[in-house]
């Protein structure tokens, strides 16, 4: 009986410790969905896209994670952020990312317009206020305006909706994986999670590769 017992502990015990090692790799995929789109990443590189708007302060909170973890990231990951405009009103500073992006001056201004408007409250809702403030941050106001409105910029935000509608993004922040897997703060459980999930697809990814 004695025997019987012992057995049937160390069996439980068993299970119990598989259980737990086993949880990390279940709770890694549990974080993403798999969408089909026209994104494939550069050639032995895993491309991650990352959607936002400025306005959306669930983007400025990512933002505080994301910067460390581009810090770490392996020359084989690519990196790419993708400004979304999901409703009208996100268009404005949707157009202004674009126009800093073609102007080549993002690293300069993109954590200064999250604080701006996240942490002094100030109003970019239309061409004259934006302008204004990269203007003040440096960037020619004329050079800005002719890139705000030009055609680079409209085509940019219609392949960034074009992209998103067909991963279904609903949200923002979502990140897009190798254009196959989209994981968001709702799936993920956070915006640390988030990151978890994608260095895990990464890991993935690379795995099918070899």
């Amino acid at each position: 009986m004695l025997v019987n017992r012992l057995k049937s502990f160390v069996t439980a015990l068993l299970a119990t410790t598989a259980l737990a090692l086993a949880a990390p790799a279940m709770a890694a995929g549990s974080g993403y969905k798999e969408v089909q789109t026209d994104v494939t990443s550069p050639e032995g590189k895993v491309l991650v896209q990352e959607f936002f708007w400025y306005g959306c302060p669930h983007c400025y909170y990512l933002e505080g994670e994301l910067q460390p973890w581009l810090e770490e990231l392996d020359e084989d990951v690519v990196f790419e952020r993708r400004a979304v405009a999901l409703g009208q009103h996100w268009v404005p500073l949707t157009r202004a990312f674009y126009a800093a992006d073609q102007l080549d001056v993002v690293d300069e201004t993109h954590a200064k317009v999250f604080h701006a408007i996240h942490e002094e409250g100030t109003r970019l809702t239309d061409t004259d206020s934006i302008a204004d403030f990269y203007a003040e941050q440096g960037v020619d106001r004329e050079a800005f305006l002719e890139a705000f409105e030009g055609f680079g910029t409209q085509n940019a935000i219609r392949q960034t909706g074009q992209i998103a509608q067909g991963a279904g993004v609903q949200g923002v922040p979502s990140l897009l994986v190798d254009g196959r897997y989209l994981v968001t703060g709702r799936l993920a459980g956070g915006n640390v999670e988030m990151l978890e999930v994608v260095d895990a697809l990464i890991e993935q990814i690379r795995d099918e590769r070899d």
